[in-house]
């Protein structure tokens, strides 16, 4: 299935209001760099979010970056470097993207950001 693609949202010295958006089951392909991912937990229990990592160094794969958001709770994530987070070239049309996963999806929102 493919992911939802998000949209980043450029922070302006007027400042920026981020549009927050419903995560849904099929997770999220986001941009690489210097952008920060905004989730906000409305429900009641505490959520993973997983920014996965294509990377191996010297035959060690690169884990996972596994933040946690508690309930009720809004937390900024990233930046997200393209050397650790970017899909490598045989990603398709998500190449120089990022995976990321949520361990539930019921009342959470999230934007993407960068300046």
């Amino acid at each position: 299935m493919a992911r939802d693609s998000v949209t980043t949202q450029k922070i302006t010295r007027a400042g920026l209001t981020p549009a927050l958006t419903a995560v849904s089951a099929n997770n999220d392909v986001i941009d690489a760099g210097s952008v920060f991912l905004q989730v906000a937990n409305g429900s009641g229990s505490s959520i993973n979010v997983t920014v996965n990592s294509p990377v191996t160094v010297d035959g060690l794969t690169v884990g996972p970056l596994v933040v946690a958001v508690g309930a009720g709770a809004t937390k900024l994530i990233g930046p997200f470097p393209v050397a650790t987070f970017a899909r490598p070239s045989s990603s398709g049309t998500d190449v120089g993207r990022v995976y990321v996963d949520y361990s539930a999806t019921t009342s959470i929102t999230r934007a993407v950001v960068s300046f």
